[in-house]
């Protein structure tokens, strides 16, 4: 399934985001609703501040998101950057009812892998639920995987457990999920 990451970077001013946050969540329920959002996810430090979000976006829909979504048309992403990825079609466990109870704070990772990564080899991890997103980057070698691993040792210790993903460059973010209307992935 093609789509595309947009990868919306927060400007200096976190005040911008939280007067917008209200806004952006409304929006992107009625995404994730209408399958305009496949996925949306904020980006966190390690410490926890936010830096921005990774939204997967059908990419039929693109431009009317961009000029909807609060954080982008509100100038909170000061930066903003749009991949087309494609979504493999895995044993996928089903995500989290909308209302469902998290464990608050981090739940998961966010892994930007570089390089030859082969994700049918992660159907095992999608089955178990470990790995709850992935995508191969059309652009270049590369991925983007979402794992259910609350650090990033445990995260960084599952990605070397793979001959593939041991060679890549990766690069994380903390991340919390929160249960959308989303669609199945395939």
């Amino acid at each position: 399934m093609r789509a595309v990451a947009v990868i919306g970077r927060d400007g200096p001013d976190p005040s911008r985001r939280a007067a917008r946050r209200e806004a952006h969540i409304a929006a992107i329920e009625a995404f994730a609703r209408d399958g305009v959002l496949l996925l949306g996810l904020p980006l966190h430090s390690p410490q926890g501040r936010s830096e921005g979000s990774l939204m997967v976006v059908d990419v039929v829909a693109l431009e009317d998101y961009l000029l909807r979504e609060p954080f982008a048309a509100g100038g909170v992403w000061h930066d903003i950057a749009c991949c087309a990825i494609e979504i493999p079609s895995l044993p996928w466990r089903a995500w989290p009812a909308p209302g469902a109870q998290l464990p608050p704070g981090r739940g998961h990772t966010i892994l930007w892998a570089e390089g030859e990564a082969d994700l049918h080899r992660l159907d095992g991890a999608a089955a178990s639920g470990v790995l709850t997103f992935a995508a191969r980057t059309c652009d270049r070698p590369g991925a983007i995987l979402v794992t259910a691993h609350a650090s990033d040792a445990a995260a960084l210790a599952w990605a070397e457990s793979d001959p593939l993903l041991r060679l890549c460059s990766l690069a994380l973010h903390a991340t919390q999920f929160r249960p959308l209307p989303y669609r199945p992935l395939p």
